[in-house]
């Protein structure tokens, strides 16, 4: 990957408890202004949600302070998907693999990989003797 590359995980602002979702609001606010932020690292947001850096176990150790355990849990997911960054967007689906604070009754969007496709699918894809087939001389 392109160090001039980063990919980002976006996720919805459900995944984040109401105390984290006002922290978060707060400290945009204040991060904007200059002011101490409550949180342990800087939140960029908007009235739609938040943009931040993804932080590994050690980064956060390195801090002294107590990390809230909804962002903890956002870090992994992001580090494991390989994200340097999470926007939390209220408009932003469900993602099955992490808790959820929102409203109950939306459901998780998972994706679905395209071997999964092909083993769901009506017909099975064809292979390349498909094709030789058809386009032989008998």
């Amino acid at each position: 990957m392109s160090l001039f590359v980063q990919k980002m995980l976006d996720i919805s602002t459900g995944h984040l408890t109401e105390d984290t979702r006002r922290r978060m609001g707060e400290d945009s606010r204040n991060f904007f202004i200059g002011k101490p932020c409550s949180l342990p690292f800087a939140v960029k947001g908007s009235s739609y949600g938040w943009f931040i850096d993804v932080r590994d176990a050690d980064e956060r150790a390195v801090s002294g302070k107590e990390y809230p355990f909804d962002i903890v849990d956002c870090y992994e997911l992001a580090l494991h998907l390989g994200c340097s960054y999470i926007l939390f967007d209220r408009d932003a689906e469900r993602h099955a693999d992490l808790n959820w604070y929102g409203d109950k009754t939306q459901m998780a969007y998972v994706e679905e990989d395209e071997v999964q496709n092909a083993i769901n699918a009506e017909e099975p894809p064809l292979t390349l003797n498909h094709f030789k087939a058809m386009f032989s001389q008998t």
